[in-house]
């Protein structure tokens, strides 16, 4: 091989170096951009029609420290009767340093018996997680926790396809299946699914579109006791377990609304003696 012909390989080979470090180097500042105090105070703004609602009695359990922001356990309680006006009609969750403000909105009846949830959510660097709740006497009042996480939920960039063709999601319910008349009971509900958030990229540096599990309902009968409005920052196979009071023997219906328009039903049977 003459030494022109090496030269060209060589520039060549540099110039195929280089371009594929850029690819890299752009792959890596392709992050999202993160969502500040100001955004949340925007969307609890939106959703309540106050910016800074004043500090109620709202009990958050997060850990104070969590290794990976990828799947974090939160439950909220709010301590009321449940009874007339007392109860509250919508929790909502809000996160200062995601990519988006919303983490999820969570919408109580009176026949749940307890104002309480829990889930798991995806929370990125160390943050205040905010509970926003309006009860159904109209007043609203919110409870800020603090969490840290040493890895956020957005470190893996790039990813695989998670819904291949023929793809179905596995649900499990868990309720007792004889109680008494009367009795409060837990409801544990999953699906397992990728909540792929549509901040990833696959291998060529594209985009991966949003596909969540949008809203999970549960229903007694046709009557609706139960449900959330997910965001992209509830975490893959989403989890959550509420409380019913059971008077009567009860065929209870669950269902999981995808951004696809899919809808993924449960169904159980609760004996009341």
């Amino acid at each position: 091989m003459s030494s022109l012909s090496q030269l060209s390989t060589k520039q060549i080979s540099r110039r195929a170096l280089c371009a594929g470090a850029l690819s890299l180097v752009g792959l890596a500042l392709i992050r999202p951009t993160f969502a500040a105090q100001h955004d949340v105070e925007a969307a609890i703004l939106e959703d309540f029609g106050v910016a800074d609602p004043v500090d109620g009695n709202v009990l958050i359990d997060l850990p104070d420290f969590t290794d990976s922001g990828k799947s974090v356990p939160l439950g909220v309680s709010i301590p009321c009767t449940m009874e007339g006006l007392d109860y509250p009609e919508v929790v909502a969750i809000y996160a200062e340093r995601n990519p988006r403000p919303r983490i999820a909105k969570v919408f109580f009846t009176p026949a749940c018996g307890q104002a309480t949830f829990s889930t798991r959510v995806r929370i990125d660097s160390f943050q205040n997680i905010t509970v926003v709740v309006k009860m159904a006497s109209g007043e609203i009042f919110k409870g800020v926790r603090k969490v840290n996480v040493t890895y956020g939920a957005c470190e893996q960039a790039i990813a695989y396809e998670q819904f291949p063709p023929g793809w179905s999601p596995s649900i499990k319910v868990s309720t007792p299946k004889l109680v008494t008349a009367g009795e409060q009971i837990d409801i544990r509900t999953i699906i397992n699914h990728p909540m792929e958030t549509g901040l990833r990229h696959n291998q060529n540096g594209l985009l991966i579109p949003v596909r969540i599990i949008e809203w999970f309902r549960c229903y007694a009968g046709d009557d609706l006791i139960f449900s959330a409005k997910l965001e992209p920052a509830i975490a893959a196979n989403p989890y959550f377990t509420f409380n019913m009071v059971i008077k009567e023997t009860t065929e209870l219906h669950f269902e999981w609304v995808d951004t696809s328009s899919d809808v993924y039903t449960a169904d159980a049977f609760v004996v009341a003696a």
